[in-house]
């Protein structure tokens, strides 16, 4: 069967979303003729080029005569913007080159202010940078000048536009479908996206072309219009015959307890969950099987919703359709999530624009760079967290992926991409698949960098850090949430201050960037209690043990576990409003969550300056308005935390049936010193760029020491390791010497 998979507008355009990428693999294995689409970058190297901007500008001219500006900056900036249409065009088709690394040429023409188009985004860069930096400036200088135009388009023409998102207010939690179907024939739909719509499906009409079935991932609620607009001009191509069906987080998280049939005029399945039973049982019914439909959701005869075997959390339990072949079908799914990867054969990476929206290092690996995205597992490890999704299939069904398959896909698609990057999108990144995946890594000619996110939790060492990081971890994100004691048992992280600080000191040091993840505004948390975790994040950055973070405003989810208890009479200080949306209703409001408010400002505020190493030794209240509370943890808590943290990493006991491996430099020949004698021999190296030292007499001798250097420069050159218990059994090296190198260049995981 030809099948065509299309991931629409809008989402993070520096790498293809892995999604279709996935099931293309999927539909590929069993069979059928797949392409795989993401429109992505396609629409907005559509809108930002010249006679994208053309148009921008006509139809901003006729929309703005009428309207007044609302005051006097307003009118200001307007007037600015078209004083700098000339510019703006010139610059543009040169802008979006640069961005996708096809003309480096025109960063020395950005590095000049003087020939810039200013708006308020550059204007803010040039102030903050006090000034340009010379041709490093103008992967940010073409940023800003593209994010301008953005807030010029959203003021002028289409409010709803966002860069990675569009209309994601309507169709998030509480909204309806009507409300996004005629979002999907705004102004941005019917300039850009619809035109471009119908030339791309065009040319993949007529016999032998088009497709059966049309696969349409809504990840995000910023993707749903751009995916209502992609069918029905698919349907407008490609006729009745055609099936279009649509899946991805959105769907599965919002959709779950579908009401209201009208999305079923635009899309005549809904998939659920993972995609792979569900896709697989939507080909089959398009060949004439009669298996049934597996965690789909189809229009009845009446136009009312039709669940086919979907599970128990899909409530309310009417029309409910029974699936023959379920136990087919979720076989098919399991195998699936262990053995299938993407090899990127259809993603185009040289039209994916770089930019650049931050100086700060960690936060640039999501925009900088093109990653291939893989996963280690399905779901996650831990899923006990009470505000996470933990009744849904995506992070409750823990699924290890086969690390031995994802490396022979992720190398086809490094051969095919020229890419050695590797974004694992995990929701926690497994330990143990981690080290299996680092293993293989070191086994490359040319090893893949790689990061993604994790638990932070007492599985993280300093011998776990410096392996992954020698064999390509580059960086990790992870949830700290609350960063109080009460508000780590809160939200059930399952770990202590002490276990955060001990695995962030770990991967700090072994030069691994870190990320945190925060929430404010949780049912029962007190204004206290946000100073308190602020002036903990506070002094995490002081100390350089994480390097960039965001706050997210917390948001109760139907099917998040204090959500389970709240049903079940547990929780009764939580209130639920918005109970009864036909649409998406998995997002919800809770009695009492606008009173956190007002925390909004003065934390990004804060974020802000620290993650640019600006006060991170001042006062929390600097950033707090009149009448906010002050912290009260003790000012020097996190750094007795990282002393208690230093001498706990440093007396544990090597790993039970660990493998060791020496990540050092190559061992040589050296004196000990004038204070032992120059005559006495040692060994030399070095480990993190500190020169190390080892004296005869610490090895057993000069025989044993040179022994002992053969049998390093050996394991070094053995990328798997060797088993640690076997090391002190080698001729003549006695036991202690290889005590005496852990964490000197020894490790043992």
């Amino acid at each position: 069967m030809r099948i065509l998979l299309v991931q629409p507008p809008f989402v993070q355009f520096n790498s293809p979303y892995p999604a279709i990428h996935y099931l293309e693999a999927f539909l590929r294995e069993g069979g059928h003729e797949v392409e795989a689409s993401d429109h992505a970058a396609g629409l907005y190297r559509a809108i930002f080029c010249r006679a994208g901007l053309e148009r921008v500008f006509a139809d901003a001219e006729i929309a703005l005569s009428g309207r007044p500006a609302p005051d006097g900056a307003t009118a200001a900036a307007l007037e600015r913007y078209f004083a700098h249409r000339e510019r703006y065009l010139a610059l543009a088709d040169g802008i979006m080159d640069f961005l996708c690394d096809g003309d480096p040429a025109v960063a020395h023409f950005l590095a000049n202010e003087r020939l810039l188009p200013r708006g308020s985004r550059l204007d803010a860069l040039l102030s903050a940078e006090g000034g340009p930096t010379g041709t490093d400036f103008a992967r940010a200088a073409a940023t800003r000048i593209l994010d301008d135009l953005g807030d010029f388009v959203s003021y002028a023409l289409d409010p709803e536009f966002g860069t990675v998102r569009y209309a994601e207010r309507i169709a998030s939690g509480r909204g309806s479908y009507a409300d996004a179907r005629a979002a999907a024939d705004g102004w941005l739909m019917e300039r850009f996206y619809r035109p471009w719509l119908r030339g791309f499906f065009a040319s993949r009409t007529g016999p032998g072309k088009a497709p059966a079935l049309v696969g349409i991932s809504i990840p995000f609620p910023g993707c749903l219009v751009g995916a209502i607009a992609a069918a029905g001009e698919a349907r407008r191509a490609l006729g009745d015959s055609v099936r279009i069906a649509a899946g991805g987080g959105y769907v599965t998280t919002e959709l779950r307890l579908l009401r209201d049939g009208a999305i079923f005029r635009d899309f005549d399945r809904l998939v659920f969950d993972s995609g792979y039973g569900g896709l697989a049982s939507v080909v089959e019914e398009l060949e004439g099987g009669s298996g049934g439909l597996y965690r789909v959701m189809r229009a009845a005869a009446d136009g009312s919703v039709e669940r086919c075997a979907m599970p128990e959390d899909a409530a309310p339990r009417s029309g409910i359709v029974a699936c023959r072949d379920a136990v087919r079908f979720a076989a098919i799914d399991e195998r699936a999530l262990r053995e299938t990867f993407p090899d990127y054969r259809h993603a185009d990476f040289g039209r994916l624009p770089r930019v650049a929206d931050s100086t700060n290092p960690m936060h640039r690996l999501w925009n900088d760079a093109p990653w291939l995205k893989y996963r280690l597992a399905h779901g996650c490890y831990w899923r006990k967290c009470a505000f996470c999704d933990v009744g849904l299939d995506y992070v409750g069904h823990y699924v290890p992926s086969d690390v031995g398959r994802l490396m022979s896909a992720a190398s086809a698609a490094a051969e095919r991409t020229g890419l050695s990057g590797i974004h694992f999108v995990d929701e926690a990144m497994p330990l143990p698949s981690m080290l299996a995946f680092a293993r293989l890594n070191r086994t490359r000619r040319k090893p893949f960098s790689f990061w993604g996110n994790v638990r932070f939790d007492r599985f993280w060492n300093d011998e776990v850090c410096a392996f992954l990081a020698d064999s390509g971890l580059v960086a990790v994100s992870g949830g700290i949430e609350i960063a109080t004691e009460r508000g780590l048992g809160m939200t059930d992280k399952g770990i202590t201050l002490a276990v955060l600080a001990r695995s962030l000191l770990a991967l700090g040091r072994s030069g691994i960037l870190v990320h945190a993840y925060l929430i404010y505004g949780f049912p029962g948390q007190t204004d206290a209690d946000i100073a308190d975790s602020m002036d903990v994040v506070r002094q995490f950055f002081a100390a350089g043990l994480v390097d960039s973070a965001y706050w997210h405003r917390f948001t109760l989810t139907r099917h998040s576990r204090m959500y389970r208890e709240w049903a079940c009479g547990e929780r009764p200080e939580l209130v639920p409003v918005d109970l009864a949306a036909p649409f998406a209703s998995n997002d919800l409001g809770f009695e009492g969550g606008e009173r956190f408010d007002r925390w909004t400002a003065p934390l990004d505020s804060a974020l802000s300056a620290w993650m640019d190493a600006r006060e991170t030794d001042g006062p929390v209240s600097s950033f707090l308005p009149k009448g906010f509370p002050k912290p009260s943890v003790p000012p020097d808590l996190v750094a007795r935390l990282a002393g208690s943290a230093d001498a706990e990493l440093k007396s544990l006991p090597p790993k039970k049936g660990g493998r060791a491996y020496w990540l050092g430099s190559t061992p040589s020949a050296a004196k000990a010193g004038h204070r032992r004698g120059d005559s006495d021999p040692a060994l030399s190296w070095e480990f993190r760029g500190e020169p190390e030292l080892l004296a005869a007499d610490a090895a057993g001798g000069p025989e044993a020491l040179r022994r002992l250097a053969a049998a390093l420069r050996s394991l070094a050159a053995t990328p798997d390791g060797l088993p640690f218990a076997g090391l002190p059994a080698l001729p003549g090296i006695p036991a202690q010497a290889f005590e005496g190198l852990r964490r000197r260049g020894l490790v043992v995981v």
